[in-house]
């Protein structure tokens, strides 16, 4: 459903002037791969949860997939040289979060000496979504507007998780899923990469329960050389999944692309780039369908607006990852909304406190598809107790 949204008003160029930026450090406790009380398999045990206050004391939030650490160590480092090595904080302390592209030209031009991709370019993302989210606030539209409207006002959700380690476990969670109203599931690492015969077993027991009309994709690296991963990807092939995503590592453009034009399936990848640049690298050849910029890596929604243009020009179809907490959820439901194709959103499936609790978001499934947010910026509020209860820097 196409939706036309009203045009942002103009705002005053003197308000919402960064008077702060804060990186919140958070511990859930429990390690990746491990059960959470609710009984699915956690995340990584740390969030990286990213701030920034105006001198109006509006505050924007975003949280961030990388090593909290060093992020927090990349935004609140002491000025080494003026304009080119300073930390990100100091970079655009005193603009105002209207001027968001100059905002991260400023940080960009200040991790000179430092990266600029990696963590440098995760925390640039991080900055980037939160003052994207108090621009949202100052102007009381939904972020969507700001990017340009919002072409559907529903997503089609998957529900994002690990393999089990027997095919019996994989029947059992895609019937969950399915009860829970989602008609996608994508099944990630865990045991998953190192036997083809185990990992068609278990495929295949998943697309059983879940019949031929469900939409499944598989995740993971795949062990050993490219004829074997080649191979390996092959015998999934009449399990019809949607996409293999990242069958090899981000960082080999060139496997990732003769897998895709050696297979009838889509190969996805992109979750792990940040900037414009590594975008062109990967999409440089035909054979990725699916690119996966990750709102918190990728360079935010500054860079995505431009890595959708690029992705379009390749013919592919752009699907965000999001699997952090459920802010980042939100940021990547509003990203969707505006996409020119439809895309799915990612729906973390853990029940770790940390992805449900730290900001709430209606998840409630209507015919498989979650609604975008309506209200101001990303529409949810980090809940401050949640943060004053996890919170170890």
């Amino acid at each position: 459903m196409t939706i036309l949204t009203p045009p942002a008003p103009l705002p005053a160029r003197d308000s919402l002037v960064i008077a702060d930026v804060e990186v919140l450090i958070l511990d859930g406790g429990i390690e990746y791969g491990q059960p959470t009380p609710g009984g699915e398999l956690s995340g990584p045990r740390h969030s990286c949860v990213v701030k920034v206050t105006s001198e109006e004391g509006l505050v924007g939030w975003a949280d961030v997939d990388s090593h909290p650490w060093i992020v927090k160590a990349i935004v609140d480092a002491h000025p080494h040289i003026p304009n080119f090595c300073s930390g990100l904080r100091d970079a655009i302390v005193g603009l105002s979060a209207w001027d968001r592209h100059t905002a991260w030209e400023r940080m960009y031009e200040a991790s000179w000496y430092h990266g600029r991709r990696g963590p440098a370019l995760h925390a640039i993302s991080g900055i980037d979504v939160a003052l994207w989210d108090l621009a949202g606030r100052g102007a009381g539209q939904p972020l969507h507007v700001l990017l340009g409207g919002a072409r559907r006002d529903s997503v089609r959700a998957y529900a994002s998780t690990l393999f089990r380690e027997t095919p019996e476990q994989m029947r059992e969670a895609t019937r969950a899923y399915l009860d829970r109203g989602f008609r996608a599931i994508k099944f990630g690492w865990g045991p998953f990469g190192t036997d083809a015969r185990r990992d068609h077993e278990l495929l295949a027991a998943a697309r059983e329960e879940a019949g031929p009309d469900v939409k499944l994709m598989v995740d993971g690296h795949i062990a050993g050389d490219f004829a074997a991963a080649r191979a390996h990807v092959r015998t999934l092939e009449e399990l019809n999944p949607f996409w293999i995503e990242e069958p090899r590592p981000a960082d080999r453009p060139d496997e990732l692309t003769r897998l895709g034009r050696s297979t009838r399936l889509r190969i996805a990848s992109g979750e792990q780039l940040g900037g414009i640049s590594e975008y062109e690298e990967l999409l440089r050849e035909d054979g990725i369908s699916v690119v996966q910029p990750d709102l918190g890596r990728c360079g935010g929604f500054s860079a995505l607006q431009r890595i959708v243009e690029l992705a379009r020009l390749r013919g592919a179809l752009v699907v965000p990852h999001a699997w952090t907490s459920h802010l980042l959820t939100a940021a990547t439901l509003h990203a969707a909304a505006w996409l020119p194709e439809e895309p799915f959103v990612e729906v973390n499936a853990s029940t770790a406190p940390l992805v449900q609790q730290l900001a709430q978001l209606d998840l409630d499934l209507v015919d498989g598809r979650v609604r975008v947010p309506t209200g101001p910026g990303l529409g949810v509020e980090v809940d401050p107790a949640v943060v004053d209860r996890f919170r170890v820097a």
